[in-house]
């Protein structure tokens, strides 16, 4: 382990993100203390703003790591039934929250992998519909 600063940098990818989140929560503390101090409202939206997209590269990159482990695990696999868990599970977590949109990579990423489910080099059938 190697200690930079308040945070632990360390190459496991959930490490990685542990320390990402740590950042945020400081963040928002000091958000906090904004708000408590009745700072700037255009001040405190900045920084709520800067709050949510590091959330959402949080969350890129728990998919990341989700689409590299799991997912690929399953596709990998010869269980047609869990190929298509493992996609429809994705697909559930982002329909209807509009986040397909704004993380558009994402939805790239999952299209390519339900993609690869219908190729007859999978295993996959022509019949599924994602």
């Amino acid at each position: 382990m190697l200690h930079e600063g308040s945070f632990i940098k360390l190459d496991r990818p959930s490490d990685k993100i542990l320390n990402r989140w740590k950042s945020i929560e400081g963040h928002a503390t000091a958000v906090e203390r904004m708000i408590a101090n009745d700072d700037y409202c255009v001040d405190i939206l900045k920084q709520t703003l800067a709050i949510q997209g590091a959330i959402e590269q949080v969350n890129a990159a728990i998919l990341e790591k989700h689409l590299h482990s799991c997912v690929t695990t399953a596709i990998r696999g010869s269980d047609q039934a869990e190929r298509e868990r493992v996609i429809g599970e994705l697909m559930d977590v982002f329909k209807g929250t509009g986040h397909l949109r704004r993380v558009a990579s994402a939805g790239q990423v999952i299209e390519q992998v339900a993609s690869s489910l219908r190729s007859p080099a999978t295993g996959g059938g022509s019949e599924s519909n994602y």
